[in-house]
């Protein structure tokens, strides 16, 4: 979804994913009744972190397609 992005980027954008949804999960976990651990709900938010991560960065190719670069010549 948000394309190739310069390695830097990428990175924050992975441990800023990660690091809220770990947080969310271990929050949520406390809020729910039962016998939920902080540490489940942790495990469950990296997971689901690792996918949004995954869907984020994802740069769609097409098979069969080659990139294309096209020059613009400049005519004085």
């Amino acid at each position: 979804m948000l394309g190739p992005l310069p390695t830097f980027y990428r990175v924050v954008v992975s441990v800023c994913a990660l690091l809220s949804f770990v947080g969310i999960g271990a929050w949520l976990s406390f809020l729910m009744p039962g016998t939920f651990v902080a540490s489940i709900g942790a495990g469950l938010g990296l997971g689901l972190g690792a996918i949004a991560v995954l869907l984020l960065l994802h740069v769609p190719q097409h098979h069969g397609q080659r990139q294309v670069r096209v020059r613009s010549h400049r005519h004085h």
